[in-house]
């Protein structure tokens, strides 16, 4: 009895890390450059086939902004979603239509199990004095089953380049 005690414990230990290890989500800084008079931002995003479980989902918002964050510039988000989080993506938005105060995503992507997949994200603002003292910061949102919700940032060291025309 012990033996069989022991063996489930560590099977139900086993299936949990199971759970926590996930692949991963790459976000490369292409270009963060004035151009022209715009802000040319180009990133390159990389899912892993295995990026996010079933039920999760990763939202990446891409900001802009000060050391003092003074100033500060939202993009639009990124949306990547496990395969149950997409299914009830997509029925929410048959049954009700997109909600009037939901930003919508720049991109969605379905995680599909099958493949790794590269985006390019682009995006292209009027560009003001106090971009040249900003960096560039991702923030990350995992949301997990029950509407758990854990906030990553990652400082990009992307200080915007002012050299090039």
């Amino acid at each position: 009895m012990k033996k069989y005690c022991f063996f489930f414990v560590f099977l139900v230990a086993a299936l949990s890390l199971r759970a926590q290890i996930v692949g991963d989500v790459a976000v490369t800084r292409k270009v963060l450059a004035e151009r022209g008079g715009e802000l040319h931002m180009v990133l390159e995003i990389s899912v892993s086939r295995k990026a996010v479980t079933r039920s999760q989902s990763w939202t990446i918002l891409p900001e802009l902004s000060t050391p003092d964050r003074k100033s500060v510039k939202l993009f639009p988000h990124i949306l990547i979603n496990g395969r149950y989080q997409q299914h009830m993506q997509e029925r929410r938005r048959r049954l009700s239509g997109a909600y009037w105060a939901e930003r919508q995503p720049y991109m969605t992507i379905n995680a599909d199990k099958k493949t790794d997949q590269v985006f390019r994200y682009e995006m292209k603002v009027p560009y003001e004095s106090w971009m040249a003292g900003a960096t560039l910061v991702l923030r990350q949102v995992q949301t997990s089953p029950g509407g758990v919700r854990r906030v990553f940032t990652v400082d990009v060291n992307g200080a915007v380049d002012v050299s090039r025309k």
